[in-house]
C-alpha cells in the first residue's frame, strides 16, 4: 500500500511538472499583442521579458529626433523675429448701427496740456466749492494739480489731452461715430471770449467741424 501512495505522487509530480512546462512553453510563444487578449490561465504564470527587437532603432530614432530639434533651435536663434502689436479691433461699419440724430452729445474743446499748449487749461481750475458751508471746510481748498490730479470725476481714456491735437479730434469724432451718436452739441465762445479757466477756442471750430463731417455727424453750437 504505502509503494502504491509513493508511486502515485512521483506520477501525479511528474504530470503537474509536465503540465507546467506546457504551460510556459506556450507563454514563450504567445505574441506581445494577442488578437483575442490572454489565453486562460497563462496570466497565472510570471511574465517573461523580451528586448524588443527593435530598441536599437527606438534610440536611434529618438537620438535623431534629438538632434534635428537642437538643431532647429539654434537656426531660430540665428534668424531675429519681429512681432508687431496688434491693433485694437475696431468695429466694421457693417456691424454699427445707423447714426442716431435724435442722440446729441456735448463737446468742450476748451482743453490743453503743455505739449501743444505750453501749459494745462481746464484740467487745473478751482477745485468746486460744496453749497454747504460745512462741509465745504473739510473739502480740499485751491486748485487741482494735473496731470494726476485733475478736474474730473472720471480720468480720460487718452489722459490729459489737449483739444488742438488733431489725433485726439480724430478719436473723439470716431468714438461718438461707433456710439451711433448723430449731433455733436458744440461749447462755443464767440470770438475773442473765453470763459474765467480757458483761453479762446473759436478758431478751433473749422476742424472740428471737417472730423465730424468726416463722419456723417451733424452739428449745433451752444
Amino acid at each position: 500500500m504505502a509503494k502504491f501512495r509513493r508511486r502515485t505522487c512521483i506520477i501525479l509530480s511528474l504530470f503537474i511538472l509536465f503540465i507546467f512546462s506546457v504551460m510556459m512553453g506556450l507563454k514563450m510563444l504567445r505574441p506581445n499583442k494577442a488578437a483575442f487578449g490572454v489565453p486562460f490561465g497563462l496570466d497565472l504564470l510570471p511574465e517573461v521579458h523580451q528586448r524588443p527587437p527593435h530598441l536599437g532603432k527606438n534610440f536611434d530614432s529618438q537620438m535623431s529626433d534629438k538632434i534635428n530639434s537642437d538643431t532647429n533651435i539654434k537656426n531660430l536663434k540665428r534668424v531675429e523675429i519681429t512681432v508687431k502689436p496688434s491693433k485694437a479691433s475696431e468695429p466694421y461699419v457693417e456691424e454699427l448701427p445707423p447714426l442716431n440724430y435724435y442722440l446729441h452729445v456735448f463737446y468742450y474743446s476748451w482743453y490743453g496740456n503743455p505739449q501743444f499748449d505750453g501749459k494745462y487749461i481746464h484740467w487745473n481750475h478751482s477745485v468746486l466749492k460744496h453749497w454747504d458751508p460745512r462741509i465745504n471746510q473739510n473739502n480740499p481748498q485751491g486748485t487741482h494739480n494735473p496731470p494726476d490730479d485733475i478736474s474730473s470725476s472720471f480720468y480720460p481714456e487718452l489722459g490729459t489731452y489737449s483739444s488742438r491735437d488733431p489725433a485726439v479730434i480724430e478719436t473723439h469724432m470716431k468714438q461718438i461715430y461707433s456710439a451711433s451718436i448723430g449731433v455733436l452739441a458744440l461749447s462755443w465762445y464767440p470770438p475773442g471770449s473765453h470763459d474765467e479757466n480757458g483761453v479762446p477756442t473759436d478758431d478751433l471750430v473749422p476742424t472740428i467741424l471737417d472730423k465730424a463731417h468726416k463722419y456723417n455727424l451733424k452739428h449745433c453750437l451752444e
